[in-house]
């Protein structure tokens, strides 16, 4: 819970590669941990779309709210991984 608060206080005024992988973790944590599922998903909504610019690749990032919404629809929630990097 202590990372995800730190993200959302800290996601828009990081340099983009880590603004990406925070956006990530969000999806993550609200896809994979149940538990925390609820709390991530606000998270999501408070930090709303963050955007990272990649160079002039037609690269876009997830919107956080959306990917977990669909994870939700599809029935993919709690599911494991095998490996996890933090």
């Amino acid at each position: 819970m202590a990372m995800l608060n730190r993200v959302r206080d800290t996601i828009h005024n990081q340099p983009n590669r880590t603004k990406y992988a925070m956006n990530h973790f969000i999806m993550s944590v609200g896809i994979s941990y149940l538990p925390l599922h609820e709390e991530a998903k606000k998270i999501a909504q408070e930090v709303g779309k963050v955007d990272v610019f990649m160079g002039k690749t037609l690269c876009q990032t997830n919107d956080a709210t959306e990917y977990i919404q669909n994870a939700v629809e599809k029935g993919r929630l709690g599911f494991k991984r095998k490996h996890v990097r933090c």
